[in-house]
């Protein structure tokens, strides 16, 4: 039986460049940067070698604070926390706005800042799986401390049109932060062009470590307590190098995994009473989130998985719900998210199994 790994927007193989970079932190030069001799020396080398990919890759300034943690939703978190403390509490601004696209651990956390007495605006998606710009123009006001908006949804794929986003915030003076964890080496990202404030990833979806993920700090609004020292310095270079290698791979992704993608989801066109969320034009180069009426995600999932094949189902969120769609597609959206690694026949396989796995499911209802 083959093996098909398709849940790509939640965590990656790790590469083997990347495994090479990081290999001689573990074995040979495993001093602590800091150290005043000649192995502290060359571990301090390595770790700005690869702070020095993070920039080139990112279009940042050596005056930009590169900020590493473990997870991209705790730093997006402490983001948040930072902001209430700093400018909430003090009485300079009392209002966050935020994307239902946001993961559940962020959300917990503009909760618990809106329980105290803090004004949270969550936008609304769009039928078509994207932010309702319209209602952050109209809910953006100088009392806003921050506006937190992915550049890409990790379930659908839908691409958020950022420029728009940053247009906005700079004509009301709103610093602007953006998670691109499911958009890094899919699409060109420039946080100068882009004019973003604060910027978080995730290696582990780039084929980087797991463990690992970055806060970008633009030069002139770092707050205090957003720094903390990081003595993971494997993980440090292993994040430079994945960087490096995504945006190597961007044309390959947009154009070879694409046409993988699409090959997929033609197929999934030709099966009855199914729904695609997010248009084709409007999503991610490896994303499709289908549904299929009167077929539950999680059995879908699990015949699928005795057959080889591992995707995903929507991560505690209720996505046709949030985009207005036909509520007899509630609990059935399955996602595929394909890799730079993904093969011709490994999506020939799913497509043939996919087919099998929802006739059977349909069969067994009738019974």
């Amino acid at each position: 039986m083959m093996k098909v790994y398709l849940d790509n927007n939640r965590a990656t193989m790790l590469d083997t460049q990347v495994i090479e970079a990081m290999q001689p932190l573990y074995t040979e030069h495993y001093a602590d940067p800091v150290a005043i001799h000649a192995e502290g020396t060359e571990s301090q080398r390595l770790r700005d070698q690869a702070y020095a990919k993070i920039r080139a890759s990112l279009h940042a300034t050596e005056a930009d604070m590169l900020i590493i943690g473990a997870d991209p939703d705790a730093l997006q978190s402490k983001l948040l926390l930072a902001f209430y403390m700093h400018t909430i509490m003090t009485g300079q601004k009392n209002h966050l706005i935020l994307s239902a696209h946001a993961s559940a651990a962020v959300h917990q956390t503009a909760a618990y800042i809106a329980s105290q007495g803090c004004h949270v605006t969550v936008l609304p998606l769009t039928s078509d799986g994207i932010v309702d710009i319209a209602l952050l123009k109209q809910t953006i006001t100088p009392k806003t401390a921050l506006v937190s908006i992915p550049m890409a949804d990790a379930q659908s794929g839908a691409i958020i049109p950022l420029d728009e986003v940053s247009q906005i915030c700079k004509e009301s003076a709103v610093p602007l932060h953006t998670d691109a964890s499911h958009l890094v080496g899919k699409l060109p990202i420039d946080v100068q062009m882009l004019d973003i404030d604060y910027l978080t990833l995730s290696a582990k979806t780039m084929h980087g470590p797991g463990g690992t993920a970055l806060l970008f700090v633009k030069a002139g609004h770092a707050l205090p307590n957003l720094t903390q020292p990081n003595h993971d310095h494997a993980g440090i270079v292993g994040l430079g190098k994945a960087l490096e290698l995504a945006v190597d791979a961007q044309a390959f992704e947009m154009e070879d995994v694409r046409e993988l993608r699409d090959r997929l989801e033609e197929a999934v066109r030709e099966i009855p009473e199914h729904l695609i969320v997010t248009p084709w034009a409007l999503r991610t180069a490896n994303t499709l989130l289908v549904g299929f009426k009167e077929v539950q995600s999680e059995t879908l999932l699990w015949e699928l998985s005795k057959r080889g094949i591992y995707a995903s189902t929507e991560q505690g969120r209720h996505i046709i719900a949030e985009i207005g769609a036909d509520p007899a597609y509630r609990h059935t959206l399955i996602g595929f998210a394909l890799s730079r690694y993904t093969t011709e026949e490994e999506i020939d396989y799913t497509i043939e199994k996919l087919r099998d796995a929802v006739d059977f499911i349909r069969t067994q209802r009738t019974h």
